[in-house]
């Protein structure tokens, strides 16, 4: 009697893993702009010239391809799957081009804030995304490209 029990866990076990393994995760294969950076008190929102200079995308296996401004930069990093549109964030340091970008530039935030994310929230309709940080938050609107 033990060993049908012990069987029936298993194969509940096995398709929990074949559910999870064929589910890809929400961000994988995204596209952002930068719509508008939150700080204590304060926020910036960015006109759709800066928008297109400031962007982020998920590749496969946790690898990240920036655009901070005149830059471009990678990183890798890891997501939990979104429980109610939220979930934790870890970008490591982000490796980018040290151009001098012209005024106004949100580049240099971007790129240093970004690497002490924390927390996600994905929006249901899949449009928007938050990434916050200790001090920070970047609204992302999804590229429609």
């Amino acid at each position: 009697m033990r060993g049908k029990p012990l069987l029936a866990g298993g194969a509940l076990t096995m398709l929990a893993a074949c559910a999870t393994a064929s589910t890809p995760h929400p961000l994988a294969g995204s596209e952002w702009k930068l719509a508008a950076i939150d700080t204590t008190g304060s926020t910036t929102t960015l006109t759709a010239a800066l928008q297109a200079r400031h962007t982020l995308s998920f590749g496969e296996e946790g690898r990240l391809a920036l655009q901070p401004d005149c830059n471009r930069g990678r990183a890798s990093g890891t997501a939990g799957k979104p429980r109610n549109g939220a979930g934790a964030i870890s970008i490591g340091p982000i490796a980018s081009t040290r151009a001098l970008c012209p005024e106004p530039t949100f580049g240099d935030d971007m790129a240093s804030g970004l690497a002490e994310a924390r927390t996600y929230v994905l929006t249901a309709d899949r449009r928007e995304l938050l990434i916050e940080t200790g001090t920070l938050r970047f609204t992302f609107a999804a590229s429609e490209e």
